[in-house]
């Protein structure tokens, strides 16, 4: 065999087992990039959130906080809605956050969808906060209800969605006060539409949780009235 073609087939050889190694790097690549791709993004879009809350909590009027809540939302909402379409499980700070910030910006109907979804799954509260989520959702949903009922609007149907999610367990909450504020609560809607038997079904609730609920009263006039 002359040295021109034992040069030439050495270096098709060569160039076969190039070719050969790339191809098992682009197959190691299609294996490993999704889920490397995944926790990449997680990573980059969890260090963008803490960046942003960083942002927020130079804001000093509250009006602004909301103003910038509402024009990062769609940042992340997007992410969310993703994960929880994956089916996956894991501490997912975004999601919780938007729960947060949706019940801020008075977007409640999506709220209670996300908040839902998270305390199915038992995700946590970020750590600078006391309560857990489940206890945290109720509460602001109470005040948000309690704001609309000063209004004169009707925070139903969602807030009946509460009151069905904390009676059936699905949102575990041990804290009297907050149950006591929630039953109370619905008493006086129910008060305020004159269905008194479903008034004084919830401020006898209310003050078996909580006998400081401060619904003796309004209970003696609800019964007077049925």
């Amino acid at each position: 065999m002359s040295l021109a073609l034992r040069h030439k087939k050495k270096c098709l050889a060569a160039l076969k087992k190039q070719q050969v190694s790339e191809v098992t790097v682009e197959t190691a690549a299609v294996t490993t990039s999704s889920e490397d791709k995944d926790d990449y993004v997680r990573g980059l879009v969890e260090s963008n959130l803490e960046n942003d809350l960083q942002l927020l909590s130079e804001r000093k009027e509250i009006s602004e906080k909301i103003a910038l809540k509402r024009e990062l939302l769609p940042r992340y909402l997007p992410h969310a809605h993703k994960y929880m379409a994956s089916g996956a499980k894991y501490p997912n700070l975004v999601l919780v956050q938007c729960v947060i910030w949706l019940i801020d910006v008075g977007d409640i109907e999506q709220a209670l969808m996300l908040a839902n979804y998270a305390i199915e799954q038992q995700q946590s509260m970020p750590e600078r906060f006391k309560r857990d989520l489940p206890t945290y959702v109720a509460e602001e949903l109470h005040d948000w209800a309690e704001r609309e009922y000063k209004a004169q609007r009707s925070p139903f149907p969602y807030f009946s969605e509460v009151l069905d999610a904390v009676q059936s367990d699905r949102w575990p909450i041990f804290n009297k006060i907050v149950l006591g504020k929630l039953y109370r609560m619905a008493g006086l809607l129910y008060d305020q539409e004159e269905d008194f038997a479903k008034a004084v079904h919830w401020y006898e609730k209310a003050e078996q949780v909580n006998d400081k609920a401060g619904v003796k009263t309004r209970l003696e006039m609800a019964r007077k009235k049925l």
